[in-house]
């Protein structure tokens, strides 16, 4: 597979992971269950995977971390591809940059969503956030779509 196929499938990845982190989190606004896991973050109490997944609000709040965590780590990848193969690409590293620097902020304001007891107006920046992150990765997969970047030739070696 080309890299520049590799790109795409991750930078579509990255979007409908986005997207699932927001329709995710609206869920846990919706059913009242931010709160599962108190403050604690990023893990539930009792580490990485809580030992009540039974609780219904409890598995709300890890599976949304989970998936919040699985959509972190495409767009990093997205970042590091972008670096590796598109650097001289600025649409395509501008986009990588600015959906990585939305990432690092958003991640910021969950763990501050969920220290400051869910202030309405900390989660209203978070989904806020969350949706531009979602929209920069879109936009970066459109133009990937619409106007591929070119294939990028072999490293070159340092001087």
């Amino acid at each position: 597979m080309s890299r520049r196929k590799v790109f795409l499938a991750v930078v579509v990845a990255a979007t409908l992971m986005a997207y699932v982190t927001i329709v995710v989190g609206g869920d846990l606004t919706a059913t009242d269950s931010g709160f599962a896991c108190g403050s604690s973050w990023p893990f539930c109490p009792g580490g990485v995977i809580p030992p009540n997944l039974n609780n219904p609000s409890v598995a709300r709040e890890f599976t949304h971390r989970v998936v919040a965590f699985t959509t972190s780590l495409l767009i990093l990848a997205t970042l590091i591809l972008a670096l590796l193969w598109y650097r001289r690409d600025p649409r395509i590293l501008y986009l990588s940059v600015a959906s990585m620097g939305m990432l690092v902020v958003q991640v910021l304001l969950g763990m501050v969503t969920v220290q400051s007891d869910l202030s309405p107006d900390v989660v209203t920046a978070h989904l806020a956030l969350g949706t531009a992150t979602f929209a920069a990765t879109l936009v970066l997969a459109v133009v990937c779509l619409l106007r591929p970047p070119a294939e990028p030739g072999p490293a070159a070696a340092p001087s």
